[in-house]
């Protein structure tokens, strides 16, 4: 009886250390930035350690502004917990001016971060700068990753699944230890404290009861319906966000979703020409023997059709831990042969290019299978990110390797014909497009529109 007294008295007191706050703030970590799609806006998140998983005392506040010595404007959000210690905090800063470093600090009473800095956008850029990296993680080779993306410059950068490896034995398969979340959101803050985020979820993103996706729902701001499919605008590229990790067969909800998506976006090139689709699971990849996982034909199967229908520019992906790239494919038929480099660019292909970039941080999946499938333009088993810079009109993709930085691929991307260039009178096509491309390949397009003119009036 005595033991069980006992036994009584220790859950008491546990509990009444769970359950009641100390009223103490604790110090902000883990900062990172998002995007609600308005260039006007920023969100920025972090994390603090809180003493229990039922309160946060620790302030939610932004101070910010142009000076770094004179944060003079101030804004408030709010904060969610799931059931780990770690305070999510949330705050929207709105109606900032174009082309402006804006310095901040978060927290509240005596318990602020450092002073971090972004860049809003210029109006009306003529380009912007993407990054995307996926299956990161904490491992030295993911430093590297985090190390070199600090050393660059983008505007936003996206993330296609398995963020931390918090779920080390995978969806459904382990214990999420929490503690790798915070470990990582510290690792990467460098970068996500600079340059908006915005996630897909993977398998590792998913643990055993009782978190399931808590960790990434909690952690990770995203503009709707909800935290695993949703999408914006930025400047000229709609992204969608897909979950590869839930019901996606034609009927499902996603699937109703994306369809309608899609077809607003496609109706709406005008004023958006670009569309940019990522979600975690390949629909194409040829590292399927030994660890590799190949394509996910399911997914494939389930979501292709929509992506062609409505002309998917570009599709980006992880899960298999390497670097790859398709040509211009529906259902494994290639739609051009083109290399893609300056001198023999994608003009309006017909189908989007997939990309595989699953090598930011993880053991290299060395499965690639043999011989090569015609879909597949360009593999490689080395660690690295992704980055492409986009006009109006043009896309330059580049895969970067970690070791040296130097380009691993790359490929250029127009949204029109060439013959359209024919009837572009005004050269508004070629000037959208200068900016992201060398003045090689500009002299190189210039000479093939003079050729083509010249022909014609012959």
């Amino acid at each position: 009886m005595n033991l069980v007294n006992n036994l009584l008295i220790t859950f008491g007191i546990f509990l009444i250390i769970l359950i009641v706050p100390t009223g103490k703030a604790a110090p902000p970590e883990q900062i990172h930035l998002a995007t609600s799609g308005n260039t006007n806006e920023m969100i920025i998140q972090w994390g603090t350690q809180e003493d229990t998983t039922f309160s946060c005392p620790s302030g939610s506040n932004v101070e910010y502004g142009i000076d770094s010595g004179e944060l003079s404007q101030t804004a408030t959000g709010d904060n969610d917990m799931y059931q780990w210690t770690t305070c999510v905090h949330t705050v929207k800063l709105t109606e900032l001016s174009p082309n402006t470093t804006y310095y901040y600090r978060a927290g509240g009473g005596n318990e602020w971060s450092d002073v971090f800095s972004f860049n809003t956008l210029e109006e009306d850029p003529e380009t912007i700068t993407i990054g995307a990296l996926a299956d990161h993680g904490t491992s030295s080779n993911a430093q590297e990753t985090t190390n070199n993306m600090a050393n660059d410059e983008f505007d936003l950068v996206i993330h296609p699944g398995d963020i931390s490896y918090a779920n080390n034995a995978g969806a459904g398969n382990g214990w999420g230890d929490n503690t790798v979340w915070d470990e990582y959101q510290n690792q990467i803050e460098t970068v996500a404290s600079k340059y908006p985020h915005m996630y897909a979820p993977g398998n590792h993103e998913e643990d055993d009861d009782p978190y399931g996706f808590d960790a990434y729902e909690t952690r990770f701001y995203n503009p709707g319906p909800n935290s695993f499919w949703y999408s914006f605008d930025y400047e000229f590229i709609h992204f969608v966000s897909i979950s590869s990790e839930h019901d996606y067969d034609p009927g499902s909800t996603q699937h109703s979703w994306l369809q309608g998506d899609l077809e607003n976006a496609n109706n709406n090139r005008e004023n958006v020409p670009w569309i940019v689709f990522f979600a975690h699971r390949p629909m194409y990849s040829s590292n399927g023997d030994g660890d590799g996982h190949g394509s996910e034909i399911e997914f494939r199967e389930a979501m292709e059709p929509l992506l062609f229908q409505y002309q998917v520019d570009l599709a980006m992906y992880g899960h298999d831990h390497h670097y790859e790239r398709t040509y211009p494919v529906f259902e494994e038929n290639v739609y051009s042969t083109s290399s893609g480099n300056m001198s023999d660019a994608y003009y309006k292909p017909g189908a989007p290019i997939h990309i595989v970039a699953g090598n930011s941080g993880r053991s290299i999946y060395d499965g690639l299978e043999d011989p090569k499938p015609n879909w597949s333009a360009y593999r490689e088993l080395s660690y690295g990110y992704t980055k492409f810079d986009v006009t109006k009109n043009s896309l330059h993709f580049k895969f970067i390797r970690n070791d040296d930085g130097s380009i691993g691929d790359e490929f250029w991307l127009y949204n029109f014909n060439v013959s359209d260039l024919m009837n572009d009178n005004s050269g508004s096509m070629m000037n959208n497009s200068l900016s992201s491309i060398s003045l090689l390949h500009a002299i190189i397009g210039i000479g093939v529109v003079s050729v083509i003119k010249r022909k014609k009036q012959i």
